[in-house]
């Protein structure tokens, strides 16, 4: 196994990805606070939400987590989904 291999295979690239949604989250919200509020919450905190959550399932995934878990955080990630949809859509 390569060096690669092992580290998307180990769950370490999914942990590093959270790490980084992480930190995005953390520097949005520092420039929300400290610009005020030009763009709404939603229209960037559903997206990052929904993309965490579809790693936390892909780390579960890998490192031989149960069904329910998995399927919490899959559900998480729909629902932000939609309602990042829907916070666009509304008139």
């Amino acid at each position: 196994m390569s060096a690669l291999e092992g580290f998307l295979l180990s769950g370490r690239a999914a942990d590093l990805i959270l790490l980084i949604v992480a930190a995005e989250a953390a520097a949005l919200f520092f420039l929300r606070v400290r610009r005020g509020a030009s763009v709404p919450l939603s229209r960037w905190l559903s997206p990052l939400l929904a993309g965490a959550a579809l790693v936390v399932a892909l780390r579960l995934a890998l490192s031989g987590g149960e069904a329910g878990p998995m399927a919490l955080a899959l559900a998480v990630a729909g629902v932000a989904h939609v309602a990042g949809y829907r916070g666009r859509w509304q008139p």
